[in-house]
């Protein structure tokens, strides 16, 4: 954990005592009333918010820390059902939505407010919280924290909160999904870097997801570059697959000066030489963020990872970017282009990672004029299925086939959105499109493309009787 920045610290000081001095504090120090509960939060919460804000924007790693500062009574337990909320969603969860580690910091705040002397109060903000953070954790965990709770009322309190019906991992991961909605707004997410390999194993899965998040969302990184950096330069990590992730990321998406260029680029292709298994574990990389679409990988990500490769050492990454050069520069819809993407395609077997790499990397063009057109542009969408249909070929794969049928479809259902005059022109010309491409493509059966065009009959409401 990293610990809270000072300026930040005497901050939350001085809010805290603000707070014990506050008119709305000795207001419901004298009812002990919720809705006196309620004017003192609405009147400061705001500006730990707002503080909590500033510190997740610019030093991430110290939230936790910022979080425990509210660990004491002079808060009154205010903002601690959000920041218990917030630790709840930071843990990684297995395939089965149970946590994969221990989840001590969601432990400590939660002990804490059940100790606390406003529990009455705090505990209708945090049924859900609870109910939820109980299902993914396990039995014995919850267990242990109920033997540290020795108010018997509280305790049978916490008891009611373990929800059988959660057992089920359905049931427990619509409710995961539905809690995590309530919180899309927040920006909480946190991480440790790993010291030994056994912990990068297990805190890889968070890991990944804190970079994602901040690389997804356009965040100020500076904070993580030098523990990032240590993790990536530390030879006990060195060469396993979840190192060369993450080293990916960092080289695709991180801006790098020449302090960090002048260690990491080496790094980079000493790996490409020395690691046999370096090249594999890239392409996997690679796969992983094109199916999962997050981050986006494109031309500006290729740029900067290019800018590192050491052209003397031959192999496949190389030979891949080599390719992924000529189609940025050229653009893909050259049929040079094409040609250049045809020789590299048929060097490989079609279902390797080498041809599925360059496969998305076409894709990512594709999505992006399809996403980007307008309805009034359906003309362009006419021209380009030529060369969409000449990649189809090219490639001869079903999964490219089917990505280039979504986004086809996806612009189709806007189209038909505009154009709702079946007689008119507009509207006449995108079916006669799309029933030829459709059927010519084996995107759809005759009588389905059909029905994409079939008017939906509205139910009439019977009649009152």
């Amino acid at each position: 954990m990293v610990e809270l920045n000072d300026v930040y610290k005497q901050h939350l000081v001085k809010i805290a005592e603000a707070i014990q001095a506050s008119e709305q504090f000795t207001a419901f120090l004298d009812t002990e009333e919720e809705e006196q509960y309620k004017a003192l939060q609405e009147f400061f919460e705001p500006a730990i918010e707002e503080l909590y804000g500033i510190v997740a924007e610019a030093e991430p790693l110290q939230l936790r820390s910022f979080e425990e500062q509210l660990l004491d009574d002079d808060f009154a337990g205010l903002y601690l059902p959000k920041a218990l909320g917030f630790t709840i969603l930071r843990g990684q969860l297995d395939a089965n939505y149970k946590y994969v580690q221990s989840q001590d910091h969601f432990r400590n705040i939660l002990l804490f407010i059940c100790n606390s002397p406003n529990f009455d109060i705090l505990k209708n903000r945090i049924g859900q919280s609870i109910q939820v953070g109980f299902s993914l954790s396990s039995d014995i965990w919850i267990t242990n924290i109920l033997k540290d709770i020795k108010n018997k009322r509280v305790k049978w309190w916490l008891q009611t909160q373990k929800l059988p019906e959660l057992r089920d991992i359905l049931n427990r991961k619509s409710s995961f999904i539905r809690y995590q909605r309530q919180f899309k707004s927040y920006n909480y997410l946190s991480t440790e870097f790993p010291s030994t390999a056994p912990e990068l194993k297990i805190m890889f899965g968070s890991l990944k997801n804190f970079l994602n998040y901040r690389i997804n969302n356009d965040l100020n990184n500076n904070a993580i570059y030098q523990p990032y950096t240590a993790i990536l330069m530390d030879d006990k990590l060195v060469g396993s697959p979840e190192h060369t992730y993450l080293l990916g990321l960092f080289l695709n998406f991180m801006e790098l000066n020449d302090d960090y260029k002048n260690v990491l680029e080496p790094l980079l292709n000493s790996q490409r030489k020395d690691n046999p298994n370096f090249n594999d574990q890239y392409f996997d990389f690679l796969l992983d963020l094109h199916n999962s679409k997050s981050p986006h990988l494109d031309t500006e990500a290729d740029r900067r990872f290019m800018e590192l490769l050491d052209i003397d050492i031959e192999d496949d990454i190389k030979k891949l970017y080599d390719t992924l050069k000529v189609v940025h520069n050229k653009g893909y819809v050259n049929e040079e282009v094409m040609a250049v993407v045809k020789q590299y395609h048929e060097m490989h077997e079609g279902l390797s990672s080498n041809n599925e790499a360059i496969r998305s990397s076409i894709l990512v063009y594709a999505k992006r004029l399809m996403d980007n057109l307008e309805e009034t542009d359906y003309a362009v969408w006419f021209d380009m299925h030529k060369v969409f249909n000449s990649y189809m070929r090219l490639f001869g794969n079903e999964q490219f086939n089917q990505h280039i049928k979504e986004l086809d479809l996806k612009y189709l259902r806007r189209l038909l959105k505009k154009y709702t005059d079946k007689r008119g022109g507009d509207y006449q010309g995108i079916k006669k499109f799309t029933t030829a491409t459709f059927k010519e493509n084996n995107f759809m059966k005759e009588k389905d493309i059909k029905e994409l065009f079939k008017t939906k009959r509205k139910v009439k409401p019977s009649p009152s009787k």
